[in-house]
């Protein structure tokens, strides 16, 4: 073998070993602040939320965080841009300082966060909104304690609070497609709609009913992945209204899930729990984050993966460089 083909080997393997020991890295985020959300309107620009008023911000892919000028003390929950210019916050006041408030309220931005205009929700009181839930075609929808529910209104601006027969905790919602969608919650709740967001069914669950779902996610256009307490994972194939408890190997609750494929999914959660399948849930593997911080959400842009929680917590994997996961082990979920 001459010497030219021994390197060609050589760099192969090399290779090979950068990309078997391809893992979620912590970045450095010069805060200890609680990160709630993270969100990206394209490759480059995104946002990260948090306690205390935290904006941060990246528009070359997340390769650099820039804190924005602190503009509220309150807690920011969510974060979502539909566009590069146009942007939403979702805001809750502390319960030691809102007086009178109501503890929940909105900021939009029309100039790409440079100016946040605080926005109310009507007759809103003391209940917490936790999520709001953007429909495809732009309508929204906000929701959280007691089953509270608002709308926006056709003018952009206005949400009107609409009467449910609801009464749990809710704290997730996800669309599939731009009729399939649903919300999770507390009590084993999973509501699911057909049309569009008009109306909201329950739907059936096979498994712990006695679940709090912290999250929901689809994989393609019908397939549903809800995550919460007790490391409980139920997966829908059938546009929402059928849902199956899958096996679990951790107990840690989950927080967040995330599907980049329709086989591609991770779930993050307590004591840095991170879940990760590479055949649409059939299987999950455990993945060793290297931090015990609690994990909130999970999302991917192009071929990173981002993760983000307690004490300023951010995680970065590298989706594109990683055919496997250190410290990684099997765990088996059942077939639907």
């Amino acid at each position: 073998m001459n010497k030219a083909w021994k390197s060609l080997i050589l760099l192969i393997l090399l290779c090979g070993i950068q990309t078997a020991n391809a893992e979620w890295v912590k970045q450095n985020t010069n805060t200890l602040a609680w990160f709630r959300d993270i969100s990206f309107v394209s490759e480059t620009r995104g946002w990260i939320v948090g306690d205390n008023g935290t904006v941060m911000a990246t528009t070359d892919g997340g390769s650099t965080w820039t804190p924005s000028k602190k503009f509220t003390s309150d807690n920011l929950i969510q974060v979502h841009f539909t566009s590069d210019m146009n942007g939403w916050l979702l805001c809750q006041r502390d319960i030691y300082s809102r007086g009178q408030n109501p503890s929940s309220y909105l900021m939009r931005t029309v100039d790409g966060g440079l100016t946040w205009e605080k926005v109310d929700f009507a007759g809103a009181g003391r209940e917490r909104v936790t999520r709001v839930l953007f429909t495809p075609d732009g309508k929204a929808t906000a929701f959280g304690e007691g089953g509270i529910f608002y709308r926006m209104q056709d003018d952009g601006v206005t949400w009107k609070k609409v009467q449910t027969a609801i009464h749990f905790l809710l704290l997730d919602g996800k669309f599939g497609d731009d009729r399939v969608g649903a919300i999770v919650g507390a009590g084993g709740t999973i509501m699911f709609t057909d049309d569009a967001g008009f109306s909201w069914d329950r739907a059936t669950l096979l498994g712990d009913t006695d679940t709090k779902f912290n999250a929901v996610f689809f994989a393609g256009n019908r397939g549903g992945w809800a995550v919460g307490t007790q490391g409980r994972i139920f997966r829908s194939n059938g546009g929402a209204r059928l849902w199956r408890q899958q096996n679990s190997d951790t107990t840690s609750n989950l927080n967040d899930v995330y599907f980049s494929t329709p086989t591609n999914g991770w779930a993050v959660g307590d004591n840095g729990t991170i879940l990760r399948t590479r055949n649409g849930g059939s299987t999950w593997m455990q993945v060793n984050s290297r931090t015990t911080h609690r994990l909130d959400r999970v999302a991917f842009t192009g071929n990173k993966g981002w993760a983000v929680g307690f004490g300023g917590t951010l995680l970065l994997y590298n989706e594109g460089s990683a055919k496997t996961d250190p410290g990684a082990k099997p765990s088996l979920q059942r077939r639907n």
